[in-house]
C-alpha cells in the first residue's frame, strides 16, 4: 500500500503542471481522495483546482452528498459547481444515459471554466472490476484492455490519474486527514453487476486473483491492442481509399485478410463516418462481415455499406441525419465555408432537392452519399449543396480529415 507521500507523487506525475485542474467529485471515497490529493499537489505547485458534482436526481441522498462536497470545497478554498442531470426519459439504459449525461455536463463546465483537464477518480479496483464484467460479456482484447489514462469526450481532456492505486489506499489517505466520505447505498445493491463482481473478487482474492493482478492482465491486453491497432492501420493503407467523405475498400484484399483485421478495420471505418463514443458490438460486426461475404448491402451505426463485385463503400446513411439541423456552418462531421449569414441553416440535402439539381452526376459522388451531405438552406429554399457542386462560393471540409490518422488514435478504451 502506498503511503501518503507516494500517493501524491503518483498522482502528480499524471496531471499537467500548468493550467487549472478540474476534478469530478461525487462525495464518495475515491473522488474525495482525488480532490484532497489534487488540492495538496496544486498548492505545492501554485496551481488552481476547481471541482464539480453532478446530481443525477436518481437518489434522495444525492443532493445532500453534493452539498457535503460543496462544504469541503469551501473549507479548502476550491471553487465548486453542482449540476443536475435531467435527461432520463424512462427508456433505454439508465446507467449508460446517466454516464453520457454526466460527461456532457462536466465537459460544458470545463469549457466554460477553461480548464486544462478534468480528473476523475477511477482506481485499480475499477480496472479489475471492469475486466471481470467484460469477461462475462465475452469481450475481446479491446474490451479487456485497461481503461485509458487519458481520453477526450466532447472536446475536453479527461484524466484518470489513480488507475494504479487501490481503493483501500485512498480510504486510508482520507482517514489520516480526518475526512469522512459518503457511502452510496447502491454499492450494496445486488441488482448491479459491479456490486456482484466486487463481492466475487473478495472470494477470488483467496486464491490469488487480486485486483492488482487483474489490472496487470488488463495492461497486457492494452499492449496487445496497441500492436493490433498498428497492424490494422497498415492493413488500411493497402485496402482503403478516401473519396468525398466516403471510404472505399478493395473487396478482394479485405476478404482475404483474417477476420480480426477485417473487424477492426470496419469498426474504425464506421466510427470515422458516423462518430460515436463506443465501438459497434461484435455481434453486429459479425453480421456485417457475413453480409459483405455474401455481397449484400448492409445498414448499421448510421452508415450504409454498399457491396459490389470489386469494392465495399462505407457512407453516411441519410435516415441517420435527416432530422439534423444546425444554425451554424458545422453539421454532423462537416465544416462549411462560404457566405454565411444570419437566417441560414444546414440540413441534409435529401432526395427531392437532389433530383432538382441538373448537374449532380458531374460531381462523381454517389446519389446516396449526396443525399446525406450538408446543404445550406434559407427557410425551405436550397442555397448551396457543396458536395454536389451547387452554390457559388461554398466549400466543405471534414473535421476529422484523414481516416488513416484517425485510425492511429481510435482504440476504444473509455
Amino acid at each position: 500500500m502506498l503511503d501518503g507521500k507516494a500517493l501524491l507523487t503518483s498522482i502528480a506525475e499524471r496531471v499537467p503542471a500548468q493550467g487549472t485542474l478540474g476534478v469530478a467529485v461525487s462525495g464518495g471515497g475515491d473522488s474525495l481522495a482525488l480532490l484532497l490529493a489534487l488540492h495538496e499537489i496544486a498548492e505545492a505547485r501554485g496551481q488552481a483546482v476547481e471541482a464539480m458534482t453532478v446530481d443525477h436526481g436518481l437518489r434522495a441522498e444525492a443532493a445532500a452528498e453534493a452539498d457535503y462536497t460543496r462544504k469541503i470545497c469551501v473549507e479548502l478554498g476550491i471553487p465548486h459547481a453542482t449540476a443536475r442531470w435531467t435527461g432520463w426519459g424512462g427508456e433505454g439504459n439508465l446507467q449508460g444515459a446517466a454516464r453520457e449525461g454526466r460527461y456532457r455536463l462536466i465537459a460544458e463546465w470545463a469549457e466554460r471554466r477553461k480548464l486544462a483537464a478534468v480528473c476523475i477518480g477511477h482506481t485499480q479496483d475499477d480496472v479489475a472490476e471492469t475486466f471481470v464484467m467484460r469477461l462475462g460479456r465475452e469481450s475481446g482484447v479491446d474490451g479487456l484492455a485497461r481503461m485509458a489514462d487519458t481520453f477526450t469526450r466532447h472536446d475536453v481532456t479527461f484524466l484518470r490519474p489513480m488507475l494504479d492505486i487501490e481503493r483501500t489506499t485512498l480510504r486510508d489517505f482520507l482517514k489520516r486527514r480526518g475526512v469522512e466520505w459518503c457511502e452510496d447505498p447502491s454499492n450494496e445493491n445486488d441488482d448491479f453487476d459491479r456490486v456482484r463482481v466486487r463481492r466475487a473478487l473478495d472470494v477470488l482474492s483467496d486464491i490469488g486473483i487480486t485486483s492488482d493482478k487483474l489490472a496487470s492482465v488488463a495492461e497486457n491486453m492494452t499492449q496487445v491492442r496497441a500492436v493490433m491497432r498498428d497492424r490494422t492501420a497498415d492493413f488500411a493503407t493497402q485496402v482503403v481509399t478516401q473519396k468525398q467523405g466516403d471510404l472505399v475498400l478493395d473487396r478482394a484484399l479485405f476478404q482475404d485478410a483474417p477476420y480480426e483485421l477485417r473487424r477492426r478495420l470496419m469498426n474504425d471505418a464506421l466510427s470515422w463516418i458516423a462518430p460515436t463514443p463506443y465501438p459497434l458490438r461484435r455481434g453486429a460486426l459479425a453480421e456485417l462481415d457475413q453480409a459483405i461475404s455474401e455481397g449484400r448491402n448492409f445498414s448499421c451505426n448510421g452508415c450504409l455499406i454498399q457491396v459490389s463485385a470489386k469494392s465495399i463503400r462505407v457512407l453516411r446513411e441519410f435516415n441517420a441525419v435527416r432530422a439534423l439541423v444546425e444554425f451554424a456552418p458545422n453539421w454532423d462531421r462537416w465544416s462549411l465555408s462560404g457566405p454565411w449569414r444570419v437566417g441560414l441553416k444546414v440540413a441534409a440535402l435529401g432526395e427531392p432537392s437532389l433530383a432538382g439539381l441538373d448537374d449532380w452526376r458531374a460531381s462523381g459522388v454517389p446519389r446516396q452519399s449526396l443525399m446525406a451531405s450538408p446543404a445550406v438552406w434559407k427557410d425551405d429554399v436550397l442555397m448551396a449543396a457543396p458536395l454536389a457542386n451547387y452554390g457559388d462560393g461554398w466549400s466543405l471540409s471534414l473535421r476529422e480529415q484523414d481516416f488513416h490518422k484517425f485510425m492511429t488514435g481510435s482504440a476504444y478504451s473509455h
